[in-house]
C-alpha cells in the first residue's frame, strides 16, 4: 500500500448511526466471522471524522468531541492497524449520544477507517475498510453488528454475521414518504460488560432468533417495531424508565422499543407521549451508508 504523508489538510468521512432492535450473538474464533444477526434502523444523525497528518507531533492523536485522551480504544485499534506509526490526528464528532444504543463506536471506527484510507492513499476497498472497523468493534467488545448496517444504510436485516464481504444483509423496503425516528435517551450502558454475561447472552440469543424469524414472515417497519418491543421485554434488558415510556407510547396507539444496548426509547414518527419523559430528538432514516465527504 502506498502511503501519502504530506502534512496539512485533512480528509473527512461520515458514518450514519444504527439502532439495533433485534439481535442474536454469533460467536466464532475468527473475529471476522464473529458478529450478530438481527435487524436495526440506520439514522442520518451519525459521526463525522477528520484525519490529518501532523509531522510536528509524533504518534497517534485522537480527539472525541474536541477532547483528547478519553476512551477511544475502538478508534485507536483502527488507527494502529491502518496507519502504523504515522503521526496522525483523528477528530470525531457525533450527532447522537455515545453509549446509548446508537452504534456510535462502530460509526466512529468506520468513519475513521474511511478517512485514513483516503488520507494515506492506502488503496483499500470499502469491504476491506469496513472489515477493519468490524474487527475493532469485536476485539474491544463495543459492538457486533453495527458496522455492516452503517456501511449500507436503511432498515437492515442481518442474516449472516460479520462485516461486508463476509456477513449477509437484506433490507426492509420502506414507504415512499420520509420516515423520521423520534427518541428519548435516559442514560448510557457499557456494551462490553453486557456482552460478557453468559446468562444474558443465552436469553438474547433465544429471543433474538425467534424475533427475527417472525420478522422475516412479514418484513416491514411495523412488524420490526413489534418484534423489537417483544424482544426487549423478553430479554429483560429494558429498564423501568424505558418500560414506562414504551407503555405511554402504546397508550397513544403507537409502538416504541429500546435501542440495544442502551437506555434509549425510539418510535417511528412523532409521539406526544414520549415528550413526557425528556427531550425528544429526531433523525431521518439514512438510505445510504458511510462515505467520504471531503477529500484532498
Amino acid at each position: 500500500m502506498r502511503a501519502r504523508t504530506d502534512a496539512g489538510a485533512g480528509v473527512k468521512a461520515y458514518s450514519p448511526s444504527h439502532i439495533t432492535g433485534i439481535f442474536a450473538i454469533c460467536d466464532d474464533r475468527n473475529p471476522l466471522y464473529k458478529g450478530s444477526i438481527g435487524c436495526g434502523i440506520v439514522l442520518e444523525a451519525g459521526c463525522v471524522t477528520e484525519v490529518s497528518v501532523d509531522d510536528m507531533r509524533p504518534g497517534i492523536r485522537i480527539e472525541i468531541e474536541g477532547v483528547e485522551g478519553g476512551e477511544a480504544s475502538t478508534t485507536e485499534y483502527v488507527c494502529r492497524r491502518m496507519a502504523g506509526e504515522y503521526p496522525i490526528r483523528v477528530s470525531s464528532r457525533f450527532e447522537v449520544p455515545i453509549g446509548a444504543g446508537f452504534g456510535a463506536s462502530g460509526a466512529g471506527a468506520l468513519s475513521t477507517a474511511l478517512a485514513l484510507n483516503a488520507r494515506l492513499s492506502l488503496g483499500m476497498t470499502l469491504n476491506e475498510v469496513a472489515q477493519i472497523a468490524h474487527l475493532a468493534e469485536v476485539e474491544n467488545n463495543t459492538g457486533l453488528g453495527d458496522v455492516i448496517a452503517e456501511t449500507y444504510g436503511g432498515v437492515v436485516i442481518r442474516k449472516k454475521p460479520g462485516p461486508p464481504g463476509i456477513g449477509m444483509v437484506d433490507k426492509i423496503i420502506l414507504p415512499p414518504e420520509e420516515v423520521k425516528i423520534s427518541y428519548v435517551t435516559f442514560g448510557v450502558k457499557a456494551t462490553r460488560e453486557i456482552l460478557r454475561d453468559a446468562s444474558i447472552i443465552r436469553s438474547v440469543n433465544e429471543a433474538g432468533r425467534a424475533a427475527l424469524k417472525e420478522l422475516l414472515k412479514k418484513p416491514d417497519l411495523d412488524t420490526f417495531m413489534r418484534a423489537a418491543r417483544d424482544f426487549s421485554l423478553q430479554t429483560g434488558l429494558m429498564s423501568e424508565r424505558c418500560r414506562d415510556a414504551i407503555e405511554a407510547v402504546e397508550a397513544e396507539g403507537k409502538v416504541a422499543s429500546v435501542a440495544m444496548l442502551g437506555e434509549t426509547v425510539f418510535v417511528p414518527g412523532d409521539s406526544e407521549a414520549l415528550r413526557e419523559f425528556g427531550e425528544v430528538r429526531q433523525s431521518r432514516i439514512s438510505y445510504s451508508g458511510a462515505r467520504i465527504i471531503h477529500q484532498l
